[in-house]
This record gives C-alpha cells, structure tokens and sequence, in this order.
C-alpha cells in the first residue's frame, strides 16, 4: 500500500531519531544549560523594571488594576519575583547603593548568562558533529557493505555528494533546527510568560498582529521543499564532474577537452546557484515578513499601552519592560521560524541518505565458513545479465584444483563476468555455482574471499607507504611475509633501491610507480595472505613488452602448485594453461590445451593468427 507524503515525513523523522539516540545525555545536558541560558537572559531584561522604579521611582504596577486582569498565577509569579529582586538590590542606606547593587546583580547576570552559554555551545557542537559522523559512519559503512553491482548503477560523485554534503545538510538544516528551534523556543516561551505576567491584553494584540508569519510559513514549505530538491541534485551533479574531471585528467589533457569539462562543470554550479538563489529568496522573506509585523505589533503595542498608562491602568516602567521583552522575543522567534524553514532542506538530505540506508543487499552471505580448497570449482549451466542483453548463456565449466585455467575471447564475450561471479561480485540468475561440490551462496563472503587472491588489468592503489598497500587491512601479518612477496612477485629489487623502501608513498592511484612496478605490488599484495585460487585479469595486457616480460615472469614464479584462473587477451601469457576457455557471445565454444585448439583450427587459431602473424 502506498503512503502518504505525510506519513512518509513522519517516517523519515523517526528515522533520523536513530542517528540521535547515542547523544541523548549530551543533548539533555545541552538543553539544560541552554535553558539556563534563556532563563537568565529574560531574566538580564526583567531587570529593567527595577532599573526604571529606582531611577525614576515609578509606581509599583501591582497597585494598578488592568482591565481585564491577568491570570492570578501570573500575577503571583511577577509579584513573587520582583519582591524577590528587591530583597536583594533594595538598600535602606538609599537609591545610590540601591543602584550598586543593581548594577552588581546586572553585571553577575551577564557573566554567569554568557559563561552557561559557551558551556552550552561547546556541548551542542559536540553533539551535532558527533551526529554527523555518526550518520557519516554509517553510510560508508552501508556502502561498502554493498555489492559490486550497486556501484555499476550509480554515479560515484551522487554517492560522495551523499556522504559529505547531505549528511551536514541533514545535520545543520534539521539536527542544528532542532537544537536551535529548543534553544531559541525556550526563551520565547519565558518572554511570553513575562509579556502575559504583565498585560494579557497586550500580548493577544501583539501575537493576533504577528499571526500572518504562521500562514506564510506554512505556504513557502512546499517551495522550500522544491528547490531544496533541485539544489541537491546539482550538488550532486557537480560533484559528479568533478570527481570524473579528476579521474579523467590524463584524457582531458590528451584531447585538449578542458573547454568542454569546464563548460560541464560551470553548467552545473550554475544549475545549484539558480536553485540556492530561489530557495534563499523564500528562506530569506520569511522572517522578513516576521520582522515587519513583529514591528507593527510593537507600534501597536505602543499605541494601546501609552493609553492605558495615561489612564493609569498600567505603570509605565511595566510598559516599558513589556516593549522591551517584544523586542526582545523577536530576535529568538525569527531565529525558530528560520530553522524551521530550513528543515525542508534537511528532509530532502535525509530522504537521500535513507534511500542508500535501506537499499537491500543483493549478495547476502551464507552462514558457513570454509576454510579450504579440495576439488573442484563449477558453473552448473549458469546465465547471467548486466541489462538486457545476456552476458553469459548456460555456461558449464569446471576448474580443478591445482590446475591453470585461462578464458579468452574477443571484447565483450563475457570473461571478466566469469571472473566477477566466482568472485561473487554477482550472482548468477539462473544456475548455480559450487566449491567442491557445495553452493558458494551457502558461505560465509569473508570466508569465501579469503580463499582467492586477484589481480587486475587496473592495479587499485592507494595513496599510502607501499607496506599498507601490499598489506591493505591484514595487520596482523609479519613484514617478513610482505618481503617474502615482494621477492616472489619480483618486487623486491625495485622497492629496496627506493629511499624509504617499504616506507615508500606511491601516491594516488600509485602514480609515482610504472605500470609493470604496479602490477608486481599488485602481485604481491595477491599472495600476501598464501590464497588457494589466484585470479589473474589481463594483469599484462596494459604493460609494454619489457614490462609485460617481467610481470609475467612474476606470475610463473607464483603460480607453481597453485590453482590459477586467468582472463587473457595476449595468448602468449597463457601458452602452458592446462585448460583454455574459448567464449564467444557469451558461450564456451572450445576447450582444451593451447596445442589442441590450435589443431581445431577455430575461433581460438583465428586469435592467435591475428596475434602472431606479420
């Protein structure tokens, strides 16, 4: 069933409610000392009415009757509190030393008032940060517990836009609303009550003048929503062209594209100001309105106090307290109806981040571990697709243990997808594929991944010393076995010359390596943890001769005794393989040893005769 916008908000502020929960102490401390803070400063502005009577020895307003009247309570409260004031400032020895201690009180208030407040910042910002990385956490904790083929559908720069754009906005548009709306509303509430203590009447004429605010916020909501949609989709646009900008620069510059990418790029920052100028234009009105009738209700309140003081219904330092709290409640009620203008910015952050948060994973994990490789590894007719069209019809194949497999074939004929689904990047749809004898679904994916090493045609470096990078996450493994490694992926050589050695760093994507030093890194980092199957995806096939003779020298030196599966487009690399693979759209259409096929005389011999003929 579908539901409705509205329960689809409610559901989303729940939600959000899950980042909050590990803050819940530090958040109610926050609140308290914020309360503390408004507290004392209605309280720095109540003292205006002693400021008045002692100076200009005003009338007391509690022997005035209003018209009207107030709630008793709210009488008891003021009579009771500024009994309480004058206890304290009123000195018998005269107004002078009155008016010490009332400048003393005054200046204690300030001082503790802005004290509470840098307590309660600091602990406001550690809670919002601390929700931020937590909602940070656990997005790239969720995206990187996602498969191989949630990536292929999405844009990397949407997904990075996500992690550091959305959740701050997410944060700062509704956590920080939150927090502010509490804060700022807490001080609203204490200069009602003080606006009610003193005329009743008085404060329904100013909040019926300031009623127009609501409506006006309540209409520029589905705007705010609107544009704060677009401005999100821009961000993440952008980020997008920048993120494939850099990635891509070596082609930029070959083809002399940077008037095209740049043209892409400032389309798209342009499309994020014109959405960021619409949504800051009703943002911006709306307390703009707020201002201009919070002002006429202060000139109404002008109008209508001044009368009842000339008619002695009302004192004038009341009045005059009364004008100042107006005043004073405008700054805070401006600052709660902002933030919750912004949060519509924030639902729409959210809504993106829990789309990546509920996203269900397509590979799920078995429950079994294995530890071991005894057999064989099979596809029981397996078929598989990207799209639309098939990648892999119906393919049966066995590779044995202790045995070289290679898989060739022109571009496009599926190796690569054999690859990814041994691997369990994907799963097949139709099909199944077994480990001596047992579904691979059955397993546990970490045990499972820790039976293979493999290395690809792009070598994934990071920019790190070349220890972390051939260790990459195994900690627990001695720098014996890294060096043991990188001699049998003929490594060795080449790091020991470099000054920092195993110190090295290579700098992003490995960029201060050759291509061939890549791949031996690769290579090493492939049998740091002794797999039992070693994959090998056209690992030689972007090297030059001299290179490709090297890498390949290293896989020989590696590959004695072990089961190895190997994805070739140069068939001289795969020459000895105990068994060849030939795909063809997506079906196996020959098998056999290099010497058989080449007898056959089929798709297989027409590859090598392109290859090796001049």
């Amino acid at each position: 069933m579908d539901i409705t916008e509205k329960q689809k908000r409610n559901q989303i502020y729940k939600q959000t409610l899950q980042f909050i929960k590990p803050f819940y102490s530090l958040i109610g401390y926050a609140m308290v000392m914020n309360i503390v803070f408004s507290t004392l400063n209605a309280f720095t502005v109540a003292m205006i009415k002693p400021v008045f009577q002692i100076i200009f020895g005003t009338e007391n307003s509690a022997n005035l009757s209003v018209p009207g009247g107030n709630p008793q309570i709210l009488e008891n409260w003021k009579t009771s509190f500024y009994h309480f004031i004058s206890s304290i400032i009123i000195s018998p020895s005269g107004i002078l030393k009155s008016l010490i201690n009332l400048s003393i009180l005054i200046i204690v208030s300030f001082i503790l008032k802005n004290i509470i407040k840098y307590i309660a910042s600091v602990a406001t910002a550690k809670f919002e940060e601390g929700i931020i990385k937590n909602i940070r956490d656990q997005v790239f904790a969720k995206l990187t517990s996602l498969s191989v083929g949630y990536f292929s559908q999405q844009k990397q720069g949407k997904l990075i836009s996500i992690i550091a754009n959305e959740t701050t906005a997410l944060s700062s548009a509704s956590i920080s609303a939150f927090s502010t709306i509490l804060r700022e509303g807490t001080q609203v509430i204490l200069f009602a009550i003080l606006l009610l203590s003193i005329s009743v009447n008085l404060t329904l004429i100013a909040v019926a003048t300031s009623l127009v605010s609501v409506f006006i916020l309540k209409f520029s909501r589905k705007y705010l929503t609107r544009y704060a949609h677009r401005m999100q989709k821009a961000m993440s646009d952008y980020t997008t062209s920048m993120q494939e900008s850099f990635y891509g620069i070596r082609a930029i510059k070959a083809y002399n594209a940077e008037p095209h990418i740049r043209n892409r790029f400032f389309q798209d920052t342009s499309n994020y100001v014109r959405a960021a100028v619409k949504h800051k234009k009703i943002i911006t009105l709306i307390p703009g309105f707020n201002e201009v009738f919070a002002i006429m209700a202060l000139t109404f309140i002008l109008y209508f106090g001044g009368e009842q003081v000339i008619n002695h219904q009302l004192s004038s330092d009341d009045l005059m307290l009364f004008l100042f709290s107006l005043f004073s409640i405008m700054s805070p009620l401006t600052t709660v109806i902002s933030s919750y203008a912004s949060i519509p910015r924030g639902y729409v952050a959210a809504e993106r981040i829990f789309e990546i948060l509920q996203t269900n994973e397509t590979i799920v994990s078995g429950e079994e571990k294995v530890n071991t490789f005894k057999e064989s590894l099979m596809f029981n007719n397996v078929s598989f697709q990207y799209l639309q069209e098939p990648t892999l019809k119906k393919i049966t194949l066995t590779i044995p243990k202790g045995k070289k497999t290679a898989i060739v074939g022109p571009s496009g004929s599926g190796k690569s997808t054999i690859l990814d689904l041994i691997i369990r990047f994907y799963d097949p749809q139709e099909g199944y594929i077994t480990l001596d004898g047992q579904d691979i679904k059955s397993f546990q994916i970490t045990s499972y991944h820790n039976l293979f090493g493999m290395v690809s045609q792009e070598t994934v470096l990071f920019n790190d010393t070349l220890e972390n990078n051939i260790r990459f996450g195994r900690m627990d493994i001695p720098f014996e076995n890294i060096v043991t490694a990188t001699k049998l992926s003929n490594a060795f050589d080449f790091i020991d010359k470099l000054p920092e050695k195993f110190n090295t760093i290579v700098g992003d994507r490995g960029i201060t390596l050759s291509g061939g030093e890549r791949q031996r890194i690769a290579i090493a980092r492939a049998l740091l943890s002794n797999p039992e199957i070693l994959i090998f995806d056209e690992a030689t096939s972007s090297l030059d001769t001299e290179s490709e003779k090297i890498v390949q020298n290293a896989i020989n030196n590696v590959l004695k005794d072990k089961t190895a599966i190997i994805v070739a487009h140069r068939l001289s690399t795969i020459f000895d393989a105990d068994n060849i693979v030939v795909l063809k759209d997506g079906e196996i259409i020959e098998t056999g040893n290099h010497f058989e096929l080449i007898d056959r005389n089929g798709m297989y011999r027409k590859l090598y005769d392109i290859q090796f003929t001049y």
